[in-house]
């Protein structure tokens, strides 16, 4: 709860009498300039000799909550979850704690996804959610029911639910579930009025969706079926680029490549192909990916090979990748509490060892930020800004004790941590 200060209530009494009588020789009128003349002075030397010093982090609100709810963190809203018979989305302000709305419904709560930029809340919700609600007809029965997120009022609902990694300010595509199981049909939509813009179907439901991204939005989609039917087709228009039947695996998508892991029983192996013919490019035991560079790890430590070729570009000890950007890896080191920043292409450190444990963020921009507890004073949570680019810190301030700083979450100008019995929301200078 925030709390006004009110001042020195005490000091405010009646007027005397006595503090506003005219003494004899005393001209209050010319007196008047020569004070304010002098109040001016002092305030003049004051402004020069004390600069202002920047605004720290501080917490704006607090609310209860119970380990049953899940909280999401959108740009300018937290939003609680509660399911139950009567499930319930609930909506603050993330400025100041305010309750904006409160949504409930008979059906299922799956889970629920902010669109960026003001863009409208979809929830996902099961209707039959009988029996298990991961089986394939509660799946083929989940609906999207799009918000407004200053009001909670309905927009729009159809079948389906969103992709993680293709939730824009303005679209959105919605996977629709076949009742055999898989996804059935792809269907990219106006968030405004819910109105496809491409609708894709197969005959074969698909086993597996995966969305790689461009320039921080979806540039194309690849889908798998379980014969090992692999399809990538462009987020904009839907169209068909490539398909090939590849060895059945789990995939993932970045910067042009496609990378499928695969587990034969005793051992994992990952391939790498080329997203726009689907050739193999690579395929080891020992391969991850690692942002702007592949990972090859072995006895002599780690090899960043490039993903245009698979040529290594240098080498160094085996690491572990907290923040990977297109340019950047940021390691992790003693149980995520110690982070050294790297530039991906030449392994090159941009940073002595940075303390304290990473604040999620749903996209990486240009900076980390970073909690640990403080030594003086004790108890007190300080929070540090890394610059992913420059690999510069500046430690922005300190909070009251955050509920658990490894389960924190940040959006811009905001930092959201959540314990078992409350949520704790505070600024963060930008």
């Amino acid at each position: 709860m925030a709390l006004i200060e009110l001042g020195d209530v005490a000091a405010a009494g009646p007027p005397d009498p006595a503090a506003d009588r005219i003494t004899a020789g005393f001209d209050r009128r010319r007196s008047r300039p020569i004070a304010l003349l002098a109040v001016l002075i002092v305030a003049l030397a004051c402004g020069g000799a004390v600069r202002p010093q920047p605004a720290g982090p501080r917490v704006l609100w607090t609310a209860p909550r119970t380990v049953e709810q899940g909280v999401v963190l959108a740009e300018d809203a937290v939003y609680v979850l509660t399911g139950g018979d009567r499930a319930e989305v609930i909506a603050y302000s993330i400025a100041d704690g305010r309750r904006l709305w409160r949504w409930g419904t008979d059906a299922h709560l799956i889970t629920i996804f902010p669109a960026p930029g003001g863009g409208p809340l979809l929830v996902v919700a099961d209707p039959v959610a009988a029996g298990n609600p991961d089986g394939p007809a509660a799946k083929a029965a989940r609906t999207t029911v799009a918000l407004r997120p200053g009001s909670g009022a309905e927009l729009w609902r159809r079948p389906g639910e969103p992709h993680l990694e293709a939730v824009e300010r303005a679209t959105a595509m919605l996977m629709e579930f076949d009742p055999r199981g898989g996804v059935g049909a792809l269907t990219r939509i106006r968030l405004e009025d819910g109105v496809p813009i491409w609708r894709n179907g197969d005959r074969e439901p698909v086993q597996e969706v995966v969305v790689e991204t461009r320039d921080d939005r979806p540039h194309r989609v690849i889908t798998a079926t379980v014969a090992g039917d692999v399809t990538v087709r462009g987020y904009d228009d839907g169209a068909r680029q490539v398909t090939r039947r590849l060895p059945p695996a789990r995939y993932s998508a970045r910067n042009s490549r496609l990378f499928g892991i695969a587990f034969d029983g005793e051992r994992e192996s990952t391939t790498v192909y080329r997203l726009d013919t689907l050739d193999e490019l690579l395929r080891s035991e020992t391969i991850t990916d690692c942002g702007g560079v592949i990972c090859a790890f072995g006895r002599s430590g780690l090899a960043a090979l490039d993903p245009a070729d698979g040529r290594e570009l240098w080498r160094g000890p085996e690491i572990f990748g907290s923040v990977m950007t297109n340019d950047r890896i940021l390691t992790e080191h003693r149980d995520g509490a110690e982070h050294v920043l790297l530039e991906s292409r030449t392994g090159r450190p941009l940073s002595g060892t940075v303390h304290g444990y990473i604040a999620r963020a749903q996209r990486w921009r240009d900076e980390v930020l970073l909690l640990r507890p403080t030594s003086d004073p004790i108890g007190r949570t300080a929070v540090t800004r890394l610059d992913l680019r420059t690999g510069r810190t500046s430690l922005l301030g300190s909070l009251e004790p955050m509920p658990d700083q490894q389960s924190c979450l940040t959006t811009p100008g905001y930092l959201m941590c959540t314990g078992w019995d409350r949520i704790v929301v505070a600024s963060v200078p930008r």
